[in-house]
């Protein structure tokens, strides 16, 4: 199995245990918890980047749905600066997604825009879209995010494309129809177009008994009773309100709607329907005391004040007005806070990711060479290859090869023994070690075989690397009976230097050319450097294919 079938394999493999996982996250939340920390756990411990930035994504996920919004963004900006470093583009897809939301969960509203643009970069550039995430979901909470900003008719604008383009496929995605819908008929309400506002509540009636899920229910009928309200429509309005209580009572996860439930109370507070306003007002300051955060004292106190002024209770309002003033002046504390702590957290962030990935390059470096030659390995051979073929290919440059094999050396390691055998094998790898730099790599391709990569050389460069090397071992007088040439250990190499503009032309194609050169040495009495003529193409000429370079 190579390297490219063990990954496709290993993630699968993955993917299957996160889908398990995932099915925790809506049943038993803390179980989820617990179970994405192991996975967490285990990344760290393999120094897996795919692992800890799945865990980190998926934590935050779930802190995202318990409220807990700094965490949220903490887990999603190690997310997405570990997916970073992976070729697993979608998950960095919804990493940057996640993170949108929670910056416009923090009301940082630019860097929000700034990220779901980086998710529809990535989905475009990789041709991603997936039942977990298509550009519809990510332009969708785009156009959430307009809709903050107060540019009410570029939010209408884009969610109704995503809308049209969701309804145009052949599958279609229910679940993302009701978001869709559900805001848009928002957006239409607060520009007061409430025939297009219901048309689109329509649209979400039609799939809640198909989905079967409480909270389309609660969208429903919280859109509803708004637009009822806002119509004038004072018994329907009530029949809504009634039917939105009862499942906002029953548990239901709703911190999204907020904005609904305050807009569902201060209208029927202006229509006296105090005690229904009264409901949605305990169950936001239940809220506010939850989460302590001052923008959801801010909603519940703006209800309040609201409704004593309305009562003609000044006292009581004015109170509670004061109450404004303090909370408002807090949260703007809140929020600069929030803003130092995320600063914070994002430093400490980059300060870890940085180690891990330098910890990383250690470990794939290790990896990637063999342990008694350090050199690199034959499994390393074919990325390097490729880094090579690419740049060549874009910068019109060559990709040349040096394939070396120790002359003789089975009648060596006979003669002498295999731990002398290891010791020339030292003695060669170290004087391919020497040529190394950038553009120029070498593996341990063989027992006794060796293979050097270069990237922009011209036929003379290679040719010169090539006789240092020769002339080095065979100057060394490394003893060896029984090799007739000097009885001393000799090199016979193949080169070939190919121009990269035939597409064509692929890693087995370059290695096979190298094979041949070194081949044609190994027959030709040894102890020689030929190089393989891609030029020639008269096959009647026999050895003229190969050139010999003298050393």
């Amino acid at each position: 199995m190579n390297n490219k079938e063990r990954g496709k394999k290993y993630k699968t493999a993955l993917q299957k245990r996160v889908d398990i996982l995932t099915q925790l996250v809506d049943t038993d939340r803390n179980q989820a918890k617990r179970e994405f920390r192991q996975l967490l756990k285990e990344g760290k411990e393999e120094n897996n980047p795919v692992l800890i930035g799945v865990a980190n994504y998926y934590i935050g996920l779930l802190n995202f749905k318990d409220g807990l919004r700094a965490n949220f963004l903490a887990y999603a900006l190690k997310a997405t600066a570990m997916l970073s470093a992976t070729k697993d583009y979608e998950m960095l897809a919804r990493s940057y997604n996640l993170l949108g939301i929670a910056y416009a969960g923090m009301e940082d509203y630019q860097m929000a825009l700034t990220q779901y643009s980086a998710a529809l970069e990535i989905m475009k550039r990789h041709k991603i879209s997936t039942t977990t995430i298509t550009r519809e979901t990510v332009m969708n909470n785009a156009a959430e995010v307009y809709y903050e900003l107060g540019d009410i008719k570029k939010a209408i604008r884009v969610a109704e494309v995503c809308l049209n383009k969701v309804l145009a496929k052949k599958s279609v995605d229910d679940e993302l129809v009701i978001i869709l819908a559900g805001n848009l008929s928002e957006y239409y309400e607060i520009l007061e177009d409430y025939e297009r506002a219901s048309e689109s509540l329509r649209m979400v009636k039609k799939l809640l008994k198909k989905l079967d899920d409480e909270f389309n229910y609660l969208t429903y009928y919280a859109r509803k009773t708004s637009i009822e309200y806002a119509r004038g429509n004072i018994k329907k309005g009530n029949e809504c309100a009634d039917k939105t209580i009862e499942l906002i009572s029953s548990g239901c996860d709703s911190y999204m709607l907020h904005r609904d439930y305050e807009r569902i109370a201060h209208a029927q507070i202006e229509i006296g329907e105090y005690d229904r306003a009264d409901k949605l007002a305990t169950f936001l300051w239940d809220y506010a005391k939850l989460t302590n955060l001052f923008i959801d004292k801010i909603v519940a106190n703006r209800i309040q004040a609201h409704y004593y002024y309305v009562t003609k209770d000044e006292k009581r309002a004015l109170g509670f007005y004061k109450n404004l003033d303090f909370y408002y002046i807090e949260r703007d504390k809140e929020q600069r806070a929030a803003q130092l702590e995320v600063q914070k957290k994002t430093e400490a962030m980059n300060r870890e990711v940085k180690a891990f990935m330098r910890e990383l390059k250690k470990q794939e470096k290790l990896i990637d060479r063999d342990p008694m030659t350090k050199l690199y390995n034959r499994n390393a051979l074919p990325k390097i290859m490729n880094e090579f073929i690419d740049t060549a290919a874009i910068k019109n440059k060559r990709v040349g090869a040096i394939f070396v094999d120790i002359d003789y050396f089975k009648q060596y390691n006979d003669t002498y023994g295999h731990a002398k055998g290891d010791d020339i094998i030292r003695s060669v790898s170290d004087v391919c070690l020497d040529e190394e730099c950038s553009t120029v790599k070498f593996a341990r391709y063989g027992g006794d075989e060796f293979f050097g990569v270069l990237l922009g050389y011209s036929d003379d460069q290679i040719s010169e690397i090539a006789r240092r090397i020769a002339r080095t071992i065979r100057d060394m007088y490394l003893k060896h009976s029984k090799n007739p040439n000097g009885e001393r250990i000799t090199l016979s190499m193949g080169l070939v230097n190919v121009v990269m503009k035939d597409t064509t032309r692929t890693i087995l194609d370059i290695v096979n050319y190298a094979d041949k050169a070194a081949y044609h040495a190994k027959n030709n009495g040894k102890n020689s450097i030929w190089a393989y003529d891609l030029e020639y193409s008269n096959k009647e000429k026999g050895d003229e294919r190969y050139v010999k370079i003298e050393f």
